[in-house]
C-alpha cells in the first residue's frame, strides 16, 4: 500500500514540475515576442514621424486655450502655430554646454541611450516601486518620449522610448538631434524652444544669452513651471542654476571663478510690455492649468494644444472683478487694499467665478491667490461648529444661552464686538447676531475636538490642531482658505451634501481628440444631515434675527439669501459667505501683509462686494426656498424661552425649527410679555452705570493658547434706513467699537 502511495506522489510531483516548466517556457516566449515585436511595431507606426523633423519636434500648435462654460475663450498660454528654427551657430555655446552637462554629459558618445544611466534608473525604479521614478533619459530619449509615445509611465513605454531613440540616432547626426531638442524643449512660461525662451525670459536672441542666463535656462528643463524664476517657487530657480554650474565644472566646461561670477550676477527678467495679456480670470486659469499638469504631466499639457471647457461664467467673472476693483478703490484709504472672491454652484460643485486679488498684474501682491491663502475667518467659522452642536443634540436653534461676561478657565474672557451683553437669547439669535460669548458656550457644549473633526469633514483640512486652539476656536482662530470655506458653505445650501469643486468639464487636444469629458455628475458627500443644513440656513437667512446687528444693509430684495460675516482683530480680515440653493459666494477683504483696516468689517467691507455681486447673479431669477425635510418640525415658542406658546401674542412669539425629537419642552402663556424682555430693557438702561460685571468661571475643555480675534461687525444702521452701500459706497454710518 505504501509503495502505491509513493509511486502516486512521485507521479504528481513530476507532472507538477512538467507543468511549471511548460508555463515558464510559454511566459518566456511571450516576453521574447514582446521584446521583438514592440520596437518593430513602434518604428513602423512612427516611421514617417522620424523622417520629418517638424513632426519629430512636435512643437507647433502647442499651448493651452481655456474657454468659459459657454465656449468663449478667456485665456491662452504658449499658443504657437509655428516656431523659429535655429541652427546651433545661432545659439549661444554656453547654453549648449549647460544643457549637455546637466541633461546628458555623454551625449556625443552614446548611441541614443546610456547603459549606466538606464541601469541605475531601473534599480531605483524597482526599489521605489515606480516604473519611471528615475528616468535615466538621454537628450535623444527626451526628444522622442513625448513626441512619439506619450507621457504615460510604464516599463513598456520606456522600452519603446529606448528603441525609438536608437532609430533617431541612426537617422540623424548628433548636432541635428541637439538642434531639434533645443528648438522644441519646453522652458516654462509657455516658451517652446530656445528662441522663444530667450525672448520670454530675457527679451533677447538665443545667440546673445550670457553664461548666467544660459545656466538659468538650462536649469529649468527638469521641471519648468516649478523652477521658473518668474512664477515658480522662490529660490528654486537659483538652486537649479547652481546644480547646472556644478555639473559644468565636473565636465571641465567651466572654472570655479566663472561659477562664482555667475552666482554673483543678479539677473533681470522680462515681464512683458505694459498691458500685455490682461485676461479675465487669471487666478482661476492658473488653478485650471495646475490641475491639468497634476493630472496629465506638464510636457503633455503644454505640448498637446489643449482646449479646455471650464466651469467659469465669464460674464459673472468680469462683473465680480469690476466690483472688487471699484470697491477697493473706495476702501484703500481705510487700509482695505485687496480682496478675493469665490462663487460656486452648490448643486454640482462648479466654480463659476474666482478672483484671487484686486489686480493680478500688481507687481507687489497681484499674483498671490488670496482664495487659497490661509487667513483667520473670524465669526464666519461659527456655522461650522454650530451645525455640529445642533446635529449632536447638544443645542437646538431654540436653546436659551445667556450672553453675559464669562471667564473660562480663569484666564479667557471673550468679548462681544460691541462690548455689550444682551442676557438670555436663543441660539438662533446668538448666531444670527454674531454674539461671541454664546458662541464660545456652544463650542464648549459641542467640544473642541468634535468641532475640529466637523471642520475636516467640511473640507477645512487646515483646521487640525484642537489642543492649540482651545475655546478660542469659537471666534475663528484657526486659519482657513476662502476657496475651502466657500465650498464648506455649499453643504448648507445643498441639503448637507457637498461636491468636490469642479474647474473644467472637457479637454481636447490639437488634433480634436477627446482627452477628458465629464459625462455624469460625480457623487456628493453627505457632510451633515439635510435637517441640520435646513436649520442652519433658516438661521442665516432670518432677516428679523440678524437685524439687530446688520439692519437691512445686506438683504437682497425679493431673494431668500443666507449669510454669515467674520472680522478678526483690528479688522485685519473681513469675510462674508452667503448663499441661496443655487449659488454660494464668499468674499475676503484685507491686506496680504496682514495690516489692519479702519472701519471695515465683514458686513461693511467684504459685504460691500458680496451684495452687488450676488444681486447681479440673482437678477431675473425666482426666489428659492431651502429644502425642508420632513424630519424638521416647527413650533411657536415664547420669545426669550424655549417653551411652546399656548397662544399667539404677536411679537411675543416666534417660529422655531427643530430636529426630530428635540422640540421644546414645557409651555408658556403669551398674554404677558416674558420677564426676559423686562430684564433686557433694564440691562440696557443700566449699561453705562454698571461698572462691575458678574463673572462666571467655567472650566474649558481645552485651554486657550492665543488671543482670539474679536468680531467687529457693523452696528445696526436701523431697520429700514438707507444702506450707504446702495448709495454707491462711502463710510459706514458708525464705526465698529474696538474692544
Amino acid at each position: 500500500m505504501n509503495n502505491i502511495l509513493n509511486k502516486l506522489r512521485r507521479f504528481f510531483t513530476r507532472a507538477k514540475s512538467h507543468v511549471t516548466k511548460k508555463r515558464l517556457i510559454i511566459a518566456g516566449l511571450i516576453v521574447l515576442a514582446v521584446l521583438i515585436i514592440t520596437p518593430i511595431a513602434t518604428y513602423a507606426y512612427y516611421a514617417r514621424t522620424i523622417s520629418d523633423r517638424e513632426l519629430l519636434m512636435n512643437r507647433n500648435n502647442t499651448g493651452i486655450i481655456l474657454k468659459d462654460k459657454n465656449g468663449t475663450a478667456f485665456y491662452s498660454s504658449g499658443v504657437r502655430s509655428t516656431q523659429d528654427n535655429l541652427t546651433l551657430d545661432q545659439i549661444a555655446d554656453d547654453l549648449e554646454n549647460a544643457v549637455i552637462a546637466s541633461e546628458d554629459k555623454d551625449f556625443y558618445s552614446h548611441n541614443g541611450f546610456s547603459a549606466t544611466g538606464t541601469g541605475r534608473a531601473l534599480v531605483n525604479n524597482v526599489t521605489s516601486g515606480d516604473a519611471t521614478d528615475a528616468g535615466g533619459s538621454t537628450i535623444t530619449q527626451q526628444l522622442v518620449k513625448n513626441k512619439l509615445v506619450g507621457s504615460q509611465k510604464s516599463y513598456i513605454r520606456k522600452y519603446q522610448e529606448l528603441a525609438m531613440a536608437i532609430a533617431v540616432e541612426r537617422r540623424y547626426e548628433k548636432d541635428d538631434i541637439l538642434e531639434m531638442y533645443l528648438n522644441s524643449a519646453y522652458f516654462g512660461e509657455g516658451a517652446f524652444g530656445i528662441a522663444d525662451a530667450a525672448k520670454t525670459y530675457f527679451n533677447k536672441s538665443a545667440a546673445n544669452l550670457t553664461l548666467a542666463e544660459s545656466t538659468m535656462l538650462a536649469g529649468l528643463l527638469p521641471a519648468p513651471s516649478y523652477y521658473s524664476p518668474i512664477s515658480g517657487e522662490p529660490g528654486e530657480a537659483k538652486a537649479a542654476q547652481k546644480n547646472v554650474l556644478r555639473k559644468m565644472i565636473a565636465n571641465n566646461m567651466l572654472t570655479a571663478q566663472q561659477r562664482d561670477e555667475v552666482l554673483a550676477t543678479e539677473l533681470e527678467y522680462y515681464m512683458g510690455s505694459d498691458g500685455e495679456g490682461r485676461e479675465s480670470g487669471r487666478h482661476f486659469a492658473d488653478m485650471v492649468v495646475d490641475k491639468l499638469i497634476q493630472e496629465y504631466g506638464e510636457e503633455r499639457v503644454r505640448r498637446s494644444g489643449f482646449e479646455v471647457t471650464t466651469t467659469l461664467d465669464l460674464s459673472k467673472q468680469r462683473f465680480a472683478e469690476q466690483t472688487i476693483a471699484e470697491r477697493i478703490e473706495q476702501t484703500k484709504d481705510q487700509g482695505g487694499r485687496n480682496a478675493g472672491l469665490v462663487s460656486i454652484n452648490p448643486k454640482n460643485g462648479h466654480v463659476i467665478a474666482l478672483v484671487g486679488s484686486v489686480d493680478y498684474y500688481n507687481e507687489d501682491f497681484g499674483q498671490v491667490n488670496m482664495t487659497t491663502a490661509l487667513r483667520q475667518p473670524g465669526s464666519s467659522f461659527k456655522p461650522i461648529y454650530y451645525s455640529d452642536a445642533i446635529e449632536r443634540r447638544a443645542v437646538t436653534a431654540g436653546t436659551i444661552i445667556e450672553d453675559k461676561r464669562t471667564t473660562y478657565g480663569g484666564t479667557y474672557t471673550p468679548r462681544n464686538f460691541d462690548n455689550r451683553y444682551k442676557g438670555n437669547m436663543s441660539v438662533r439669535s446668538a448666531l444670527a447676531e454674531s454674539r461671541n460669548i454664546p458662541a464660545v458656550e456652544v463650542l464648549r457644549k459641542d467640544g473642541v475636538r468634535n468641532a475640529v473633526q466637523t471642520a475636516q469633514r467640511f473640507g477645512l483640512d487646515s483646521v487640525d490642531q484642537p489642543d492649540k486652539y482651545g475655546l478660542t476656536l469659537a471666534l475663528g482662530t484657526a486659519e482657513v482658505r476662502l476657496f475651502a470655506m466657500t465650498n464648506a458653505y455649499s453643504a448648507f445650501a445643498n441639503q448637507g451634501k457637498q461636491f468636490e469643486p469642479v474647474l473644467y468639464t472637457a479637454v481636447q487636444d490639437k488634433y480634436g481628440a477627446k482627452v477628458y469629458e465629464q459625462t455624469k455628475q460625480p457623487a456628493a458627500k453627505q457632510v451633515i444631515g439635510d435637517d441640520t443644513a435646513y436649520v442652519i440656513s433658516s438661521i442665516l437667512a432670518d432677516q428679523s434675527a440678524r437685524a439687530p446687528t446688520y439692519g437691512s444693509r445686506l438683504n437682497i430684495s425679493g431673494q431668500n439669501v443666507a449669510f454669515k460675516t467674520g472680522t478678526t482683530n483690528d479688522s485685519r480680515d473681513a469675510w462674508i459667505i452667503g448663499y441661496t440653493p443655487s449659488v454660494v459666494t464668499g468674499v475676503w477683504m484685507g491686506n496680504n501683509e496682514n495690516e489692519p483696516m479702519t472701519g471695515l468689517a465683514g458686513g461693511s467691507g467684504a459685504g460691500s462686494i458680496w451684495k452687488p455681486v450676488m444681486t447681479e447673479y440673482l437678477s431675473g431669477t425666482a426666489r428659492e426656498s431651502f429644502y425642508r425635510p420632513s424630519s424638521v418640525s416647527s413650533a411657536q415658542v415664547c420669545v426669550g424661552t424655549n417653551k411652546r406658546a399656548l397662544n399667539d401674542y404677536g411679537e411675543a412669539t416666534r417660529t422655531e425649527y427643530y430636529l426630530s425629537g428635540t422640540g421644546p419642552s414645557g409651555t408658556c402663556n403669551t398674554q404677558e410679555k416674558p420677564k426676559e424682555d423686562e430684564k433686557d430693557k433694564k440691562e440696557k438702561q443700566d449699561k453705562e452705570k454698571k461698572k462691575d460685571e458678574t463673572e462666571e468661571s467655567v472650566e474649558p475643555e481645552n485651554p486657550e493658547t492665543e488671543e482670539p480675534p474679536v468680531e467687529e461687525d457693523p452696528e445696526n444702521p436701523g431697520e429700514g434706513e438707507e444702506d450707504p452701500i446702495d448709495e454707491g459706497g462711502g463710510d459706514d454710518p458708525t464705526t465698529p467699537v474696538s474692544p
